[in-house]
């Protein structure tokens, strides 16, 4: 009887244990940690169904960040399905704001640093799968806005150091791709757009002052590919595809230039390469409405020196074009 009463007794403990460490996994697994030091910080923070290995941190130095409002319960940080997420936001300076919105989630992971005053960062997210985000701004008074619904397998993500440089991201029902933003200076704009995007991709590279940038990608399923890089001051680029592998590159360097490419239906592609000020090009290409072998257009434009002017129009398939002015 007493050997009975004590392997009873110790089975017990052992359950008991093993209860105690499986409640303290699950712990370790679903946190939320914030740390404030300063004056007037405020944090938020909403969890749902929180559960395997999501995490969350909020480290704010400085004074009057926000990452929420504690009082009205908004903004900052709100989780739905939390599964596999990993949420850090660490802000240093003053008048930082940031937010976080995301409505379902499995393996998701958002990065966002802001060193400086006055940075705002805002994402949202629907049914995100497999989506990675990640912030770095160092300057004063930069912004980031992104949205997005029904994503699959998709990710971003967007660095600013200067001072009032401005970023907004927008994606619906894409997935397997993203958009890359990079600006370095003042007051450089970039907005990236893609609507039924898989396998696409966009990225902006902004170095200067007052530089331009806008992409779009709608229905660029599979090898949709938009690349702006801007070097200088008071540069305009734009680029609209509509239609399954467009591709297209534009490259400004100097002052004051301005491109424009639109491309539509199938395999279309694009370079246009500006060195000097106040230069001017345009290409537009319609491709075949369904793939076909040698289908694909292509057109270039290349200026070297100031107050050049070239526009390209192609309709069809198969064609190829290209201006060369220096």
């Amino acid at each position: 009887m007493k050997t009975a009463s004590f392997t009873t007794a110790a089975t017990l403990l052992a359950l008991l244990l093993l209860l105690a460490a499986s409640r303290a996994g699950a712990q370790d697994q679903t946190s939320a940690t914030i740390t404030q030091n300063g004056i007037g910080n405020q944090s938020y923070v909403e969890q749902h169904q929180a559960s395997s290995e999501s995490q969350l941190t909020i480290t704010q130095f400085g004074n009057y960040n926000s990452v929420g409002d504690p009082d009205a319960r908004t903004g900052g940080i709100v989780q739905r399905g939390t599964d596999r997420m990993r949420i850090t936001f660490v802000q240093q300076g003053d008048y930082n704001q940031a937010a976080f919105g995301q409505i379902a989630g499995d393996k998701d992971l958002a990065f966002v640093n802001q060193t400086g005053n006055g940075n705002f960062a805002a994402i949202q997210q629907h049914s995100a799968y497999e989506s990675v985000v990640r912030i770095e701004q160092n300057g004063d008074r930069n912004r980031i806005d992104s949205t997005g619904g029904d994503i699959l397998a998709y990710g971003f993500t967007a660095s600013q150091t200067g001072s009032d440089n401005a970023a907004s991201l927008t994606r619906s029902g894409s997935g397997f791709g993203g958009p890359r933003v990079t600006q370095e200076g003042v007051s450089n704009r970039a907005s990236a757009t893609q609507d039924q995007a898989d396998y696409s991709f966009i990225e902006i590279r902004q170095l200067g002052m007052d530089n331009q940038a806008v992409a779009s990608q709608i229905n660029t399923r599979f090898n949709g590919i938009s690349l702006i890089e801007q070097n200088g001051n008071g540069n305009q680029a734009a680029v609209v595809a509509n239609g399954a592998e467009n591709v297209s590159t534009t490259t400004q360097t100097g002052n004051g230039n301005h491109t424009s490419i639109v491309q539509s239906l199938f395999a279309n592609g694009s370079t246009i390469n500006q060195t000097g000020s106040i230069n001017s090009a345009s290409i537009t290409q319609t491709g075949s409405a369904a793939p076909a072998q040698d289908a694909r257009n292509t057109a270039w434009i290349t200026q070297s020196g100031d107050g050049f002017w070239a526009t390209i129009t192609q309709t069809g398939s198969g064609n190829s074009g290209g201006i060369y002015q220096h």
